[in-house]
């Protein structure tokens, strides 16, 4: 009996050991940041991000749009931007901006608001708007979390949309938290010499 105590004692020593070797030796971690200098900003993304550009004709005139998303059968994780006309942000208030780009998305999921009106800022300064919304996305009960943000001419929407039950806040709060801005990397300058 004596002999078997003492095997008993040194399986469950070996199998501690394990389990704490097996939680230090986690597989790394799918979320890698983003940094964007010509965009402007970084953020946690799931994997490696899909690039779309886009020309849009909008009621502000035709604009580029850039997209950087994750999309998983559970969730789509999402940053675009785009540059507004200097003469819709200068002078005005980012609010009409921001409950346009609220509303396109809330319809976009057929659903309603349930959380809006959280002003919030980029970087200390920048104004921002934050809001939350349910509803339906490929046939499934879905919730939305988005924050966006007007850095000068520049409209950032930082977008995360999951499956209700089934992302946790947790997730989405990452995503979201992550984001911020940097330095944009200027562009070198040439000098041209005439001939002699």
């Amino acid at each position: 009996m004596h002999a078997l105590a003492k095997a008993t004692r040194l399986l469950a020593t070996a199998l501690a050991a394990i389990a704490v070797l097996c939680a230090c030796m986690r597989a790394p971690s799918e979320w890698k940041e983003l940094v964007l200098e010509n965009g402007g900003f970084a953020v946690l993304m799931r994997g490696q991000p899909h690039y779309v550009r886009q020309m849009l004709d909008t009621p502000a005139g035709r604009m580029e749009a850039h997209l950087y998303s994750s999309d998983r059968a559970d969730a789509y994780f999402a940053v675009g931007y785009s540059d507004y006309p200097l003469a819709l942000v200068v002078g005005g208030s980012p609010e009409g901006l921001f409950t346009g780009v609220r509303d396109m998305w809330v319809r976009r999921l057929e659903g309603r608001l349930t959380q809006s009106d959280n002003r919030i800022t980029a970087g200390g300064r920048h104004p921002g708007y934050a809001f939350s919304a349910e509803g339906r996305m490929n046939g499934a009960d879905a919730i939305l979390d988005a924050r966006l943000y007007l850095v000068g001419q520049r409209l950032y929407q930082i977008v995360a949309i999951g499956r209700k039950g089934e992302v946790s806040q947790g997730i989405v709060n990452r995503f979201l938290d992550s984001f911020r801005l940097v330095e944009e990397k200027q562009v070198g300058s040439i000098t041209i010499e005439s001939a002699k």
